[in-house]
């Protein structure tokens, strides 16, 4: 391009889009190890023709809520986009439970579907990184110790 900068990779978009769905930073996303692993679930799942369409979309929301700095781009044109909105849920929740969701039979009528659509603990990994214990402020059950006698207090949560 001729300003010198390059157009983001579809992971590169992926992670923004994430860092957009979870309200994490790409650090924090980048600290889970996962993001990799995560979208190449997504490409398995929804396949790269129909991950390149809501790559474009997000690319194009994200940039109009860079420049309004209100996020109703993202929200109008992806979150309650019925193109992309089955697919935008199961990923929310692939972030913070790492668990694969299924997609909705609408999506699916549409869309079709995979065999690797269905529930799934996408690795144990995924488990001990989901981000629902830092949003709670608490550690994963059997996989993160907090410490002897943590559990006594109620969890501290994170300053946003």
């Amino acid at each position: 391009m001729a300003n010198g900068t390059t157009n983001p990779s579809p992971q590169q978009i992926f992670t923004e889009l994430s860092v957009a769905l979870t309200g994490f930073d790409r650090a924090e996303l980048a600290g889970t190890g996962l993001i990799e692993t995560y979208y190449t679930t997504l490409l398995r799942i929804i396949g790269e023709r129909e991950a390149g369409h809501l790559f474009q979309a997000a690319t194009e929301a994200l940039a109009a809520d860079r420049k309004n700095r209100d996020g109703e781009a993202l929200r109008r044109q992806v979150v309650e986009n019925p193109r992309y909105s089955p697919v935008i849920v199961s990923l929310i929740k692939l972030w913070y439970l790492g668990s694969w969701y299924p997609l909705s039979g609408g999506y699916r009528d549409v869309n079709g579907s995979t065999a690797d659509d269905v529930e799934h603990v996408v690795s144990p990994q995924a488990y001990r990184e989901g981000l629902v214990w830092a949003a709670a402020g608490a550690h994963p059950m059997g996989a993160k110790p907090p410490g002897f006698g943590s559990w006594a207090e109620p969890p501290s949560l994170p300053v946003f």
